[in-house]
Formats: C-alpha cells, sequence, structure tokens
C-alpha cells in the first residue's frame, strides 16, 4: 500500500429532508501513515461539529408553530356573526336610557345570543351553498360592510332582541373586532334585499319555531 494518502476535498452537500451532510476533500499528503491518520482524525472531528450544527438548525425549523389553513368562507362569516351577537349578550339585563322620539326614557337590553347562535349553527351545517351564493360578492367574508348589515336586518326579528333595542347601543359589541365600531352601527341599517340574502333570512325565519325563545 503507498504511504500516500488520497483525500477527496469539495463542497458539501445537505439535504434536509434526511438530515444528511456529505463532505469530500481530495488532495495528496505526502508523508508516513501515520501523519495522514491523525489528519484524518482531524478531518472526522471537523466534520462532526458542522455536522451537529447542522442538525441543531433542522430542529429548531421543526419548533415552529404551523400555519392554520385558512377556514371555509362560510366558516369565517359565521363565526363573525356568533362572535358579535354573544358580546353584544353580554350586557343583556342591563337597563338602558333611551330617547325615543325624543322623550327620556329606558329599556332593558336584550340580544338572544343563544338563541341566534343555534340558528347560525344550523344555517352553516345544513344550507353551506346557500351562504357562499350570498357571500359572492365580497371577498372579506368578516368584513365589517357584509356582516353589520346582516345582524342589522337579523335583529329586526322582534323575538331575537329586545322590543325597544337602539343600534346605536351595540357599538360595543363591534369594538373587538374593528377599528371603527361606531361605522360599524351605521352599517346595521344598511339595507340587504339581494336575492340570495333574502333566501338566507327565509331560512332564519323558519328556524324561529325549531329554536324558541328559552
Amino acid at each position: 500500500m503507498s504511504d500516500i494518502k488520497e483525500y477527496i476535498k469539495g463542497d458539501k452537500h445537505v439535504h434536509q429532508a434526511g438530515s444528511v451532510m456529505i463532505k469530500f476533500a481530495q488532495y495528496n499528503v505526502p508523508g508516513q501513515q501515520g501523519d495522514w491518520k491523525r489528519q484524518e482524525a482531524q478531518e472526522a472531528e471537523e466534520l462532526e461539529k458542522e455536522f451537529a450544527d447542522f442538525e441543531e438548525v433542522v430542529d429548531e425549523t421543526k419548533t415552529k408553530t404551523k400555519v392554520k389553513p385558512d377556514l371555509p368562507p362560510a366558516d369565517v362569516f359565521v363565526n363573525r356573526v356568533k362572535a358579535i351577537v354573544k358580546e353584544a349578550a353580554k350586557k343583556n339585563g342591563e337597563t338602558i336610557p333611551a330617547k325615543p322620539r325624543g322623550q327620556v326614557g329606558e329599556y332593558v337590553f336584550f340580544v338572544d345570543s343563544e338563541r341566534i347562535v343555534k340558528m347560525m349553527d344550523d344555517l352553516r351545517r345544513n344550507h353551506e351553498t346557500k351562504i357562499n351564493e350570498f357571500l359572492c360578492s365580497t371577498s372579506k367574508y368578516d368584513g365589517v360592510m357584509i356582516v353589520a348589515p346582516f345582524i342589522g336586518k337579523l335583529l329586526k326579528m322582534e323575538e331575537l332582541r329586545a322590543r325597544d333595542l337602539q343600534l346605536t347601543d351595540l357599538e360595543f359589541a363591534f369594538a373587538p373586532y374593528y377599528n371603527k365600531p361606531a361605522s360599524a352601527v351605521r352599517r346595521l341599517s344598511d339595507k340587504m334585499d339581494s336575492a340570495e340574502a333574502n333566501i338566507l333570512f327565509g331560512l332564519l325565519k323558519g328556524m324561529l319555531k325549531k329554536y324558541p325563545k328559552s
């Protein structure tokens, strides 16, 4: 056997999927067998250190939080409607000052969030296609321009809210979700009378008997 050890030297190649590192070096080292064995041991030690560093980087990527996939449009919309009516219901039972037609008075705040949530869940579960048809006019399924008018028309059903409910008293319920809750309150009165919207509200009205007031 020759006393000259041949090494292969070149770029290292890293394959993340299998956490593989390959390092080759090629050069001639004249000298005795003991000399190149010491050189080989040093090279192995350096390679081991580099591979350990590489493994640490790979492991760190495994700890990153996985990005949740986007929810279907129907879920995004229904979840936002439910969240706002549940927020509104936090004031249920409170006596609210009112000035109907300029007269000073008061009323007891009430939004039937439990009933609305059941109806919205039923709508989502059994009529997703109709919800998607309703949402086809927007690209922001939880946007104030579609959510607020929907809630406004929903609350026109007297069974679902206090008879004397003032829409301006709902501003607090929009505050956690929109930067301009006062603007959201004004949107409550926007007309929503498209064919797709009327179909949804026809279905919701039919659920009033299915989910009676508790």
